[in-house]
């Protein structure tokens, strides 16, 4: 019986390992307004629909303080260009110039804005 409960507590174990290894936090700028390094939480990610997604940004501080904001992206249907708003109520259409934070972010999860 011990070996059973040990063999249970084993893949119990990996499965719960397996699960935690796919998540990470991936750079995707500094941002010119705070200095901060931006960061995506993969295990974060998901899609709303096919034209819309969630994700949650981790801001670090030079002296390692920590800030969340949680992102939605939608795809506007009449000119297929993709736009966000924060959880600060920060919002815009993303642009690699304009908002290059949000553009890294988008492109995390959807790729090169041009390829659809």
């Amino acid at each position: 019986m011990k070996k059973f409960f040990a063999a249970i507590l084993f893949a119990v174990m990996i499965f719960i390992g397996n699960s935690s290894a796919n998540a990470q936090d991936v750079y995707v700028g500094t941002s010119n307004t705070t200095g901060w390094d931006c960061y995506i939480m993969t295990e974060t990610m998901h899609d709303i629909n096919s034209n819309s997604f969630e994700v949650t940004l981790k801001m670090v501080t030079q002296s390692k303080n920590v800030k969340y904001l949680q992102y939605t992206f939608w795809r506007d249907s009449y000119d297929s260009d993709w736009y966000f708003i924060n959880s600060q109520e920060y919002s815009g259409k993303v642009d690699s110039n304009e908002t290059p934070i949000e553009w890294n972010i988008w492109r995390a999860f959807r790729g090169s804005p041009k390829a659809y």
